[in-house]
């Protein structure tokens, strides 16, 4: 039953009383919260627990003699700060380093079909579907005194003696860039293919170079590809553990390796719990800004559209 509802001089029909709820609905309603419930509770037991429990720990874990903030006042002596700081710049440095070298390599499997691309995306699911730790061992084989790039430089007479490729900080960025670059490059290219190309014909038609036409179109589009692929490098590598502990040989700490110190050397839990937790504020801090900044919304955009 409706009524005549007269305001500001317009009549229109409402409803007399609060919608039926029809059985579909209700059908519809218990349909949505079976299929909900499954992963919910996935959710819930293997992500929000943790980091739950993890935020317990760091505040001492219920222990009545311990102080609640001892394990994130240890975290403002130099020694930690110098490690996140190298950990910060070892993220930052790779991300950059793999955008760079990512773009031209997704731009040429989107824009370019020819069977040098296709053995390109095979090589790149194959890098994908190796283990990190088999990858890692294998640049040790390569970068070693006695390896095939030693070898080379020695034997074109580039360098007189070996050089120190592995087990420093070189070596876990060598490491850290060949494993993470494919990450970028999947996240690339979906972010390209999503690019109209009458966009580009059409400005190069009207008599743009292609310069310009790169830089006022091309790269906008893919720039939500671009800023999801970095920030999913970042992520990685900020955590990163293999290959800094293998490649690095003790001398590129980081604070991921500090974590593994506290717990199997010093037995501090409750350090190894707020470390544990200032990474990952840092980590939703930069998604924040992201956000606030472009909207997060737009990484699962097509080609920023």
């Amino acid at each position: 039953m409706a009524q005549i509802d007269v305001a500001n001089g317009v009549e229109r029909l409402k409803p007399s009383g609060p919608s039926r709820t029809t059985a579909w609905d209700l059908q519809r309603r218990r349909l949505t919260l079976t299929l909900m419930a499954p992963p919910m509770a996935v959710m819930v037991l293997l992500f929000a627990a943790p980091i739950l429990v993890l935020v317990w720990m760091s505040f001492g874990g219920g222990s009545a003699d311990a102080d609640p903030f001892a394990g994130y006042q240890a975290l403002l002596q130099p020694v930690y700060l110098r490690l996140l700081g190298f950990t910060l710049q070892l993220a930052l440095t790779t991300t950059l380093i793999c955008a760079l070298l990512a773009y031209p390599i997704a731009y040429l499997m989107v824009n370019i079909e020819s069977r040098f691309t296709q053995w390109m995306a095979i090589t790149l699911f194959i890098a994908l579907w190796l283990s990190f730790l088999a990858r890692t061992f294998s640049w040790i084989i390569i970068l070693q005194r006695r390896g095939v790039v030693n070898n080379f430089l020695v034997g074109t007479g580039i360098t007189d003696q070996p050089l120190q490729l592995v087990y420093n900080k070189l070596g876990v960025y060598i490491g850290m860039v060949h494993i993470l670059l494919p990450f970028m490059v999947i996240t690339l290219i979906p972010a390209m293919k999503a690019i109209d190309p009458a966009y580009v014909r059409a400005a190069l038609s009207l008599g743009a170079a292609p310069a310009k036409v790169f830089r006022q179109i091309y790269l906008p589009l893919s720039l939500p590809g671009l800023v999801a692929g970095s920030m999913l490098v970042f992520t990685l590598a900020f955590g990163f553990f293999i290959t800094p502990a293998i490649l690095g040989g003790g001398r590129a700490p980081t604070i991921v390796l500090a974590i593994r110190d506290q717990i199997q050397q010093l037995g501090n839990l409750q350090l190894a719990a707020a470390t544990s937790m200032v990474l990952l504020v840092i980590c939703l801090a930069l998604l924040i800004a992201y956000d606030r900044v472009s909207g997060v919304d737009k990484l699962y955009d097509r080609g920023g559209r």
